[in-house]
């Protein structure tokens, strides 16, 4: 299965809200908008409540980021299980608890598959607040990169030509695109003080 992703606000301006849906009613626009602050608003109180960080995330926002294909679905698990097997685990022993809270790759493992967020700040442990998936793009980019050199050891060939960002890969399968992907995304979200979602 195909995986995307995007960077992008939690919460948009109303311009935004309308050119997307169509909706020209100010009164709807600004209860899709409240709806978005809120929930934007629920993870920011749990970033502050647990590790004291401020953010955006609730501000009315209009740009977005980078847009396209971060790979298959069966390549995000593959890399999950290289990175699990670097520290002699499996992706189930970090779904199960079995490992300490903040151990390496916990963002890129303990995190939904297809929804939730990598927001663009740095806290150790990712978390779900109300079935959404919340990971850090600052400690996903470190997990990456502590990935590098063994993507490289496993895959040469691959990786040399995932280092490069304007090379499109020639398709879209297996953990080094997903890698590559990624990076790109972390660095996009971080650039840009936006959160990326898969979708």
């Amino acid at each position: 299965m195909e995986l995307y992703a995007i960077v992008q606000p939690m919460v948009f301006t109303t311009e935004v809200y309308q050119d997307t849906t169509g909706e020209d009613d100010p009164e709807e626009l600004a209860l899709l908008q409240l709806a978005d602050k809120e929930a934007a608003a629920r993870i920011a109180g749990v970033l502050q409540d647990l590790y004291g960080i401020e953010t955006s995330l609730a501000e009315p926002r209009g740009e977005e980021g980078l847009d396209e294909q971060v790979g298959t679905l069966e390549g995000l698990h593959e890399l999950r299980q290289i990175a699990a097997a670097v520290h002699g685990k499996t992706p189930d022993d970090y779904y199960e608890g079995r490992v300490p809270a903040g151990f390496q790759f916990n963002h890129l493992i303990n995190h939904d598959d297809e929804a939730g967020y990598y927001v663009p700040a740095d806290f150790m442990q990712s978390f779900f607040v109300e079935e959404v998936s919340v990971g850090s793009a600052v400690a996903l980019l470190r997990e990456l990169e502590a990935l590098q050199p063994v993507l490289t050891e496993m895959f040469p060939d691959q990786m040399s030509a995932g280092l490069d960002d304007d090379a499109e890969p020639e398709d879209w399968e297996g953990p080094v695109v997903v890698w590559r992907s990624l990076r790109r995304f972390c660095q996009s979200a971080v650039e840009l003080n936006l959160p990326f979602h898969f979708g």
